[in-house]
Order: structure tokens, then sequence, then C-alpha cells
């Protein structure tokens, strides 16, 4: 397994992998809320040769023999002959046992000294342990000792470092805790997703066919249960692009003889084929061709569920079983229905046939496919599952090729070798594999190739159409990546509405230079003359938000009733003899 493989792992699981997470923290956080809190104090003893017993020769070699002493120490200073003393002399009331639980030695490498740990859940108390514990273990040291000629022990033990009281607690440690839980979550759910890996032998990509050629892959989509159909929803959406697809690839799997007569099967049922059978007939009757939707599974035939226009009482088991004869106006001919909504032809299962397998095997059959080459470019037959019957084998040997649908995620790989040794058996050719309903989440790259493409790109690039250039998607084309642009912004319309919005502006200017020319000739002056209407824009939204501008509510214009343009309604008062007064008279004269 490499990085990758370990990604898509991580990725398939990712909820067991946050469940577990969840679970390990919460577990370590519970169990950190509910230990009670332990001090430690340290004192440090050192452990030295007297000048009495210098020549140590007889006992040892050199330093050698300080040092095996102080490793000895280590594992005896919470014995009985030190801890007892210490209980009576701190009148506690507990066993020497009991507190040789709570003392720990340990001897540093390639030293003379020996640490000494108490841990208790008094602070003071542990400090106060581990300064007795120390001196005791002095006289201690001393009686495990053989004397020498002059009564002497050879080796002395000194408290060289006393304990303090410990201000923080030595455990329980939340952080570390919590880290530990968190490791031990991941480790659990990423365990979990292995398990699950080894024992799910169900199909899910290109690799696990088997050797077969993987022709298209659909994807889930929800509102398939209400409309099954790819002529019930979007021509772009990816539903609908993945039909095309493998339509496509079923036109140049062989480009000199494509396949005529296709048997679309699947090992068991519930796996699609039904629905596949009549939305590849729909890809193909979009480009042109004239195709034959043929329902073959005489057991449990279900197309009449997807077109129930078309009637169901005279089909393949009555031209089979001789009712209807292949030539004549009440022949074949007849049972054969167009819908014009799906724009392929339908020729019905009949009635329940009581031997569909012996009519299937009849030479009657052999001359129906043969019929119907002469008038259909493609036909594809929906034909029963291929491992509880065996009138799947029976269809497949009259066909150019047999499509196998295969549910990802459900089909396991021993149903899928199954179904192709039945095919193989009966000399039918295998034209590919096409995954059917593969999940729309996140471990999409377990499945298939992603489905036509459109998830990675949707997903790294986003819909297509979407964004700035010059295109505005509207709400609800989610699901349309190969659609055109949907809006294109009316650039002309907005460059007219700055000209006009100009335009109007310099009107304005205008008007406040004749009324200053004004009040500079005659400030007294209260004659005025009210000319008609100038009419400026049309549309009422250009100068909606131009008026708030102005701060003048008196010289404000307004709009009038008239939904097609705005007209500017101002008095304005200007001498009879300026230039800009006569030509607003002779304006307003004209009209």
């Amino acid at each position: 397994m490499d990085v990758r493989d370990f990604y898509r792992l991580v990725i398939r699981n990712l909820w067991r992998i946050i469940l577990s997470i969840t679970f390990g923290i919460s577990l370590s956080l519970a169990i950190t809320l509910n230990t009670p809190k332990s001090y430690t104090a340290q004192a440090q003893l050192f452990v030295s040769t007297p000048p009495a017993a210098i020549d140590i020769g007889l006992l040892a070699t050199g330093g050698n023999f300080t040092q095996q002493r102080v490793k000895t120490y280590a594992n005896v200073i919470n014995g009985p002959d030190t801890l007892r003393p210490v209980i009576e002399a701190l009148a506690l009331d507990l066993e020497w046992f009991e507190l040789a639980k709570k003392v720990k030695g340990s001897a540093p490498l390639d030293t003379s000294l020996i640490n000494l740990s108490v841990s208790d859940n008094d602070p003071v108390l542990a400090a106060a342990l581990a300064n007795a514990i120390g001196k005791q273990f002095e006289s201690t040291a001393a009686l495990l000792e053989v004397e020498d000629a002059l009564g002497s022990s050879p080796v002395k033990v000194t408290l060289a470092k006393f304990a303090v009281v410990p201000t923080s607690p030595s455990s329980p440690k939340p952080a570390l805790n919590l880290l530990l839980g968190l490791i031990l979550g991941f480790g659990l759910g990423v365990g979990i997703g292995i398990l699950r890996q080894i024992f799910d032998d169900t199909v899910k990509n290109e690799d696990q066919l088997d050797g077969l050629g993987l022709l298209g892959a659909v994807g889930f989509d929800p509102e398939a249960e209400n409309k099954p159909l790819i002529s019930e929803i979007d021509n772009f959406s990816t539903r609908s692009e993945a039909y095309r697809q493998l339509r496509t690839n079923l036109e140049f799997l062989r480009a000199d003889n494509p396949p005529q007569v296709i048997s679309i099967a699947s090992p068991l049922p519930g796996e699609g084929k039904t629905t596949t059978v009549l939305n590849l007939g729909i890809a193909f009757a979009r480009s042109g061709y004239k195709v034959l939707c043929m329902e073959c599974d005489l057991r449990r035939p279900s197309a009449s569920e997807f077109i129930p226009n078309h009637y169901k009482e005279f089909g393949v088991t009555e031209i089979l079983n001789g009712k209807v004869p292949l030539k004549g106006e009440k022949g074949l001919i007849s049972l054969i229905q167009y819908d014009e909504g799906t724009g392929i032809h339908v020729l019905a299962s009949g009635a329940q046939a009581p031997n569909p397998s012996e009519l299937l095997d009849s030479p009657i059959y052999e001359k129906l496919i043969k019929s119907l080459r002469k008038d259909f470019d493609f036909i594809l037959i929906d034909s029963p599952p291929l491992l509880p019957v065996t009138d799947g084998g029976l269809i497949a040997q009259q066909s150019d090729g047999v499509l196998l649908v295969i549910k990802a995620g459900s089909t396991k790989i021993d149903q899928l070798r199954g179904g192709r040794d039945l095919l193989t058996k009966v000399n039918a050719p295998i034209l590919g594999v096409l995954l059917n309903m593969i999940p729309l989440n996140r471990n999409g790259e377990a499945y298939g190739y992603r489905y036509g493409y459109s998830y990675g790109y949707k997903r790294k690039y986003g819909i297509y159409g979407a964004g700035d250039y010059g295109v505005e998607l509207v709400k609800g084309e989610e699901d349309r990546p190969y659609a055109p642009k949907i809006k294109v912004r009316d650039v002309v319309s907005a460059r007219e509405v700055k000209r006009k919005q100009k335009k109007v502006k310099r009107l304005l200017r205008k008007i406040a230079k004749a009324q200053e020319e004004r009040a500079k000739l005659d400030p007294n002056a209260q004659e005025s003359k009210e000319y008609a209407p100038i009419h400026v824009v049309r549309s009422p939204t250009v100068m909606a938000s131009q008026h708030a501008k102005y701060e003048r509510p008196r010289e404000q214009f307004r709009l009038d009733d008239h939904p097609e343009r705005i007209r500017i309604k101002q008095p304005v008062g200007l001498p009879e003899n300026s230039r800009l007064a006569r030509v607003l008279a002779e304006e307003s004269d004209k009209k």
C-alpha cells in the first residue's frame, strides 16, 4: 500500500475514523477527569567510599565497586528496613508494602547517584516522605554492608539534594492523554478500514473487472428514482453525458463492424439493466439512429414501468409461441411502438410465459432477430439476470455482444466471474462492463474512472460557464457541467445607459449655467417661463439612483407615469434675451 492507497483508504472510511477519534479522545478525557491528581517529589543520594576503605582492590576494580553498589541500592531503597522507620517517624497509617508502591529509585548510567522519587496525592507529604526515606537510607546502607576491621562501612550514602514541595501534578497529563486518545482513535479507524477492505469483495473499479474492459460509468443520481430516463432530465446533466459516452464507446468499439444487436445483462437483478437499455436507446436515438428496445425478460418484465404509454398485452411472448406472425400488418410491425417522448421504438415482452427458456431457444427467436436487423440500426435487448436463470445465455447467443451492467459496491467479484464464465461457455462475446450507481461522495476515486470525467473537473474548476467571463449561472444549474453559456451580459445596453447618463449631466450643467447668468443680469427678476419637458432617456432605471446625488429638493427631478421614458419636469426661469431661452422657446413652439 503506497501513500495514495492509504489516502484513499482514509477518505473512504473518513466518518469511521472521525467516530473512532472522537471515541478515543472521549475515553482519554474521561480517564483524565476521573484519575486523582498525583504529585511527585524527587531527592538525590550520593554514594561514596570513605578514606578508611580507600583500598578496595579486594572488593572490586576501581570505581566499578561504587557503581555496582548504586545499582543495588536503587533496587532496595523501598525495602522494609527503610520504610518501616519512616512510617513510625511520620505516624502514617500505612503498611510498608503500600508505601513501597509510591517509592521508586533509579541509578543514572556511569554515576554514583541515586534518584529517589515519591508520589502521593498530597504534595507536602510527598516531599516529606522523600526526605525521610533519603535520610533513613543512609543508615540502612551502612547496615547492609560488612564492616571492616576498624568497624566502619566501606560505602557511605549521603542525601545530596533534598526534595521540595511540587507545585504541579505529575499525573494525569491531559495533553499527553488527549494525544494518545487521538492516535488510538485514528489507528482504530484505520484498522477498521483495512479490515473492511480485506473482507470487501465487491466490484468498485476497473482493476476488479477480472480482465473485462470498462466501457462506461454512471454515477448515482438521487433524482433517478423519480426521473429514471434521461429524456426527463436536462440534456447536459452528468447522467446524460455518461450515457452519451457509453454510446460513443459502443459505436467505435469495432469501427468497421459495430455491434448491432446488443444484449444488456447483469449477474443479479436490481443492478439497473432495464434503465440502461432505455437510456442507451435514447442516447442512440438522439444521434439519429433508429433504435429498438426489446424486452426479453419474460419472467419479470419492468420496462413498462418506465414507459407506461405503450401496451404490454402482446409482445415477444406472442411472437415466439406463434400467436402473432412475423410478417403482415397484424404481425411483428403492429407490436412495435414508437415513443415520441424518448424517440425510441419499444417491443414489449407480452404475457408472462410458462416456459421462457424454451421460447428463447426456439428457431422463431432467431428468425425474429434476423427480421429486426433489417429495420433498425441498433437493437438493445433487456435480458434476464445471468446467474438465477439461463435465459440470459440463450439471448446472448443471438446477439453481437453483451454489455454487462455491474452495480458498483454491490456486485461481488465472484458474481461477476460467474456471469462472465456463463457467457464464455455459450461463446457469447462480451463487449465490456458498465459500472452503474457509483456513489457520489469523496471516495469516488475508488469507483470507476470518475464516471465520465466530470466529477474531478467540477471539483477543481467549478461548473462550466460560471465566473466573470460574460456568463451568469442561474440557480439549479449545478448538474450541467457540459451546458453551453446560459445568459450573456448585455454589454451594449450598459454602454447606452452610461452614454445617456453623461447626456443628462451635460444638460444639468447648461441649466445651472443659465440660472447663474439670469441671476447676474437681474437678481430681483421674478419673471419665468415654463417650457415643455425635455425627453432625455428611455429606461426608468437609469436616473433612479442619479437623482439622489442632488441635495436641492426643489430642483430634484421626478419621473412621469410613462413606462418607457423619463421626463425632467423643472421650472426654469431665464431672461428672455438669453440665447438658451431663445433656443428653448423655439423648441417649445415647434412642439
